[in-house]
């Protein structure tokens, strides 16, 4: 039910006002019956009037104790029968009755002006409860000063605080009451008029009971106020604004708990926000506003980079002020920022509904962080895992150069001096030993500068990617076509993936397709390159049929590329790819560097 902001002494307080308001209608049912001057359903009307403005302010206060509308609603049913007092005979009891003839229409209009959330929260409301309270309270109390009811030929009691009898003055005191109060009714319309049409749909389902019995009660008692209440329709609009009156408490009730009408589908938030598109911020936006009904809530997601909250376009989103009119929620996680929600204010009035909401945003935004802190993590461990391996397989095809190509061509040098020394000798058996073994080296050399070769040529090394591929389709004994852009030294891992790629789509080209004819497209749009390799053979090719382009999926993927199959059987192959391809000044100082 909402216990927060609760307050003990609060609730003493409202508990003293509504016994000492019961006590009040009590003392004054019997005071009006006594006096014999009001029928019977005058009686009952302001009995049940003033008993249900207690009922529902009690009501309110319990449900909402941080909410001042409950204890207006008390003050105003005390007033309400307070007002009462001056039909006793007792001169004191008389005199205080004349003090306060008038309170609850001051009360009732700070009500109305201040509802749902009991608070002032314009200047206009400002100016007309303080109108309200000097045309109802401290004007008719210095009319009592100059009020002698025996001059009038009234049967009453003394008044004790008269200094002079003025007719004249007490009737002009009447009459402006009469004329501000039907100004301050108007007033009074004007505001709830444009609070209703300004609200968004939450504050409206709030709004309307309280509006439609106040707009009732308000116009009734500004056409009273300004035909004055001796005319003939006068009649007529009392009854109305006791209708009115006798409603309008539980109006009150009927929007306080208009609230809760609403399923809050915070399990089907949780889910639809654990989905890819759930995190962006038109998801958000349209998820938030199904879970609260409110058609005008906006979200900014935190950017911890620019520490601000973002909208869609990642443009800062101008926070509001909380006022009447917009109010901001931040969502967060454990202290740390997440999201914002700019909506209705009417909201704020159903607390357990709106942190319910927003936990479970916290929640589902959290996991997302999480897990997308979990996928670049991995993302940056595959791109490192790459790197490393086109390092070691850059320094084992240099070493092999290096190493045993030099030391396999010395003793190839010395084997040819042999044969040489061995040649005039005659001894045709050496010398063939010594040839074939000669022979042997140069296979093995050729061998393993074809291995070192295909660990990474050094058309890819020394100049780039566009020669490189122009040497493959080179050695394919099919005819091949190439198109591309100018393509600058890229970064080593992106050169070497474009190759791999290339050459694994000839592969699968001469070994699967039976193709004709192939093509290869390069497109570099400055931070992108884009490859296509296509042939017209078989198709029917997919990543899960083969390891090759399995593994070259995942190579693409890891160096934060797309890539994709186009394969329908009979109508050829082509392998896609999109990579980050931002220019490098020096591809082999880099690729060192990364050693």
């Amino acid at each position: 039910m909402g216990w927060e902001g609760h307050s003990p002494r609060s609730s003493v307080l409202v508990a003293s006002l509504a016994a000492g308001g019961a006590a009040l209608g009590v003392a004054g049912l019997v005071l009006k019956a006594e006096d014999g001057s009001h029928p019977v359903p005058d009686l009952v009307f302001g009995g049940v009037t003033g008993l249900l403005f207690l009922a529902a302010g009690v009501v309110a206060h319990v449900r909402r104790p941080a909410n001042r509308a409950g204890l207006l609603m008390v003050l105003f049913g005390t007033g309400w029968f307070a007002e009462d007092l001056q039909f006793s005979w007792i001169p004191w009891v008389f005199t205080v009755g004349g003090l306060f003839s008038h309170v609850s229409t001051a009360l009732g209009a700070h009500l109305v002006l201040a509802y749902p959330t009991g608070r002032l929260t314009s200047p206009a409301q400002r100016v007309l409860a303080a109108l309200a309270y000097l045309v109802a309270v401290v004007w008719p109390a210095i009319g009592v000063l100059f009020y002698n009811p025996v001059s009038r030929g009234q049967v009453k009691p003394a008044n004790l605080l008269m200094i002079r009898d003025d007719p004249r003055f007490v009737q002009f005191v009447v009459d402006s009451m009469q004329l501000g109060g039907g100004i301050v009714a108007c007033g009074v319309v004007a505001v709830l008029l444009h609070r209703f049409f300004v609200a968004g749909r939450p504050m409206r389902l709030i709004l309307a009971p309280v509006f439609v019995t106040g707009i009732g009660g308000a116009t009734a008692t500004a056409v009273g106020g300004v035909a004055g209440y001796d005319s003939p329709a006068a009649q007529v609009v009392l009854l109305a604004y006791k209708v009115w009156c006798c409603l309008l408490p539980l109006g009150f009730l009927a929007g306080v708990l208009r609230v809760r009408i609403g399923p809050t589908r915070v399990d089907t938030l949780l889910v639809e926000l654990g989905t890819p598109a759930g995190g962006t911020v038109p998801a958000l936006r349209a998820l938030l506003r199904r879970s609260l009904g409110d058609a005008t809530a906006e979200v900014g997601l935190w950017d911890g980079a620019g520490r601000c909250y973002v909208d869609d376009e990642g443009h800062p989103v101008v926070l509001p002020d909380n006022d009447a009119s917009r109010a901001v929620t931040r969502i967060d996680f454990d202290g740390r920022p997440l999201a914002v929600l700019v909506h209705d204010p009417a909201l704020l009035e159903d607390p357990v509904r709106l942190d319910a909401v927003t936990g479970g945003a916290a929640v589902a935004l959290e996991r997302q962080r999480l897990a997308g802190e979990m996928l670049a993590e991995v993302e940056r461990s595959r791109e490192r895992i790459v790197e490393a391996t086109d390092a070691e397989r850059q320094r084992f095809g240099r070493d092999l150069h290096d190493g045993a190509q030099q030391n396999l061509a010395v003793a190839a040098a010395y084997l040819r001096r042999a044969v040489t020394r061995l040649d005039n000798t005659g001894d045709e058996t050496a010398l063939e030993a010594l040839r074939r073994s000669d022979q042997a080296l140069q296979d093995v050399t050729r061998e393993l500068r074809e291995i070192a070769h295909g660990l990474r040529p050094a058309a890819l090394t020394d100049l780039g990617v566009d020669p490189a591929v122009r040497a493959l389709a080179d050695a394919m004994p099919i005819p091949v076509t190439i198109t591309a852009t100018v393509v600058p030294r890229l970064e080593p891992t992106v050169e070497y993936t474009v190759y791999l790629l290339v050459k694994e789509a000839f592969a699968n080209t001469l070994k699967h397709g039976r193709a004709t004819r192939a093509s290869v497209r390069l497109e570099h749009t400055g931070t992108l390159l884009r490859v296509y390799v296509t042939d017209d053979g078989q198709g029917a090719a997919t990543p899960e049929r083969g390891r090759g382009l399995l593994g070259l999926q995942d190579r693409v993927h890891a160096v934060g590329g797309r890539f994709s199959v186009t394969s329908a059987p009979g109508e050829g192959t082509t392998l896609a790819a999109t990579l980050p391809a931002r220019p490098v000044p020096d591809a082999e100082g880099a690729f060192d560097a990364g050693e």
